[in-house]
């Protein structure tokens, strides 16, 4: 700002259309992670102008032709298929702990961390780490000491780059020596480009933002829209029988829930020079909360029980059915595609996404709650996340 002594005046917009011409204004900047910088500094969400879009053209390379029709058909059904048989075997699962450690593998991969032993203890080692960085990001509403966050995101940072960070850049860098292809992932794309030069602590954060953006909001998504589909269900074997063997319903329905519970309730934007955005008159430095929360429950848009998960609601030409839960404009979500996949056009093939094809997996293996270990919610957050989520495997729910 230009008076140093100034204090930023704070507004919030909660309407869809406020919400969306907000987050597509190139006047307004990212916010949300100024108390997370210890992970998100210079990150790509954090960036604007050109700096944010050579990078976004570098990274998003990794979304190359038939890359989402692999992912879906090979890779993902490979990564699933060993994390969840030990819990189906043994009848139970958490599905906070299921869903980290599913997404922390594929977001590891898409990175670009290797895992050279591939051991329990390397996996707990990386979840451990995945998790810290987790926290350290969505610092801003976190209720934990945000001192001893930041000191454990310093430890978890020092921890990453020597034991897995260091190592998949010099195997990459051997690669290129000996001529070899080098793996379809945003660390390589990164080592490689032409366009950028990214310092040693820029780059190890870059990667570690990807790390924890992907497996935190993919796995919470996953746990809330389970979680509306049980409560869906409710016990009609014939809506569970339609889930599972209709996967563009049960896209449509995790879409709705996706909906209802972006990953983080508000963003935030500040002003980079004075302006009137959606008649707000704004100085330089001022900040707008954008309740995406309230946006995604417009009645305007989404109908008078817009606060109601109804998967079967009708919506204009042109509104996404998952709301603005992956971001609008410069930082909608790199991963929409990946994590909630894309409504299908008639006669073409469905391309699912990561969340409804982990809930379709659950409910195959007839996925219910444990009456007496009802879920808990996380202590630590004023997102509206849960801690705990026990399942059971019933065989008898599976036709």
């Amino acid at each position: 700002m230009s008076d140093a002594n100034a204090v930023a005046a704070q507004h919030e917009v909660s309407s869809y259309a406020d919400a969306m011409a907000v987050l597509k204004d190139p006047v307004m900047v990212q916010a949300l992670y100024d108390a997370g910088r210890a992970v998100m500094a210079d990150a790509l969400i954090t960036l604007h102008g050109e700096e944010h879009s050579q990078r976004r053209i570098v990274e998003f390379g990794v979304f190359g032709r038939g890359f989402f029709r692999d992912y879906q058909r090979e890779v993902f059904p490979a990564a699933l298929a060993p994390v969840l048989a030990p819990y189906v075997q043994a009848g139970r699962a958490d599905l906070i702990e299921l869903g980290y450690r599913v997404t922390m593998n594929l977001t590891a991969d898409l990175a670009g961390i290797d895992r050279r032993s591939g051991t329990v203890e390397e996996t707990e080692a990386l979840l451990q780490i995945v998790r810290t960085f987790s926290t350290g990001a969505t610092l801003a509403h976190s209720t934990l000491d945000h001192d001893a966050v930041n000191a454990a995101v310093a430890a978890a940072m020092a921890q990453f780059d020597d034991r897995f960070l260091e190592p998949s850049i010099q195997r990459r860098r051997q690669l290129l020596s000996a001529g070899e292809p080098l793996p379809n992932d945003v660390l390589s794309k990164l080592l490689t480009s032409d366009r950028l030069q990214l310092a040693d602590d820029v780059l190890r954060r870059e990667i570690a933002f990807y790390l924890q953006a992907g497996a935190h909001s993919t796995a919470n998504a996953t746990v809330h829209a389970l979680h509306n589909l049980l409560e869906w269900v409710d016990g009609d074997a014939a809506r569970r029988q339609r889930l599972v063997d209709d996967p563009a319903w049960l896209q449509r329905c995790v879409h709705e829930s996706l909906r209802l519970h972006p990953a983080s309730p508000v963003a935030l934007r500040r002003a980079r020079r004075a302006a009137t955005v959606v008649g707000l008159e704004l100085a330089e430095g001022d900040l707008v909360t954008v309740n995406l929360h309230a946006a995604n429950r417009d009645q305007l848009v989404f109908g008078a029980d817009a606060e109601r998960f109804n998967p079967s609601r009708e919506l204009d030409a042109g509104v996404w059915p998952f709301g603005l839960t992956f971001g609008y404009g410069i930082h909608a979500c790199l991963g929409r595609d990946l994590d909630g996949g894309v409504v299908a056009k008639p006669g073409a093939e469905l391309q699912m996404g990561i969340v409804p094809m982990m809930v379709q997996a659950l409910l195959k293996h007839g996925a219910s709650w444990i009456p007496e270990e009802p879920p808990v919610d996380d202590p630590n957050t004023e997102r509206a996340h849960f801690g705990s989520y026990p399942v059971k495997f019933d065989l008898d729910l599976v036709a």
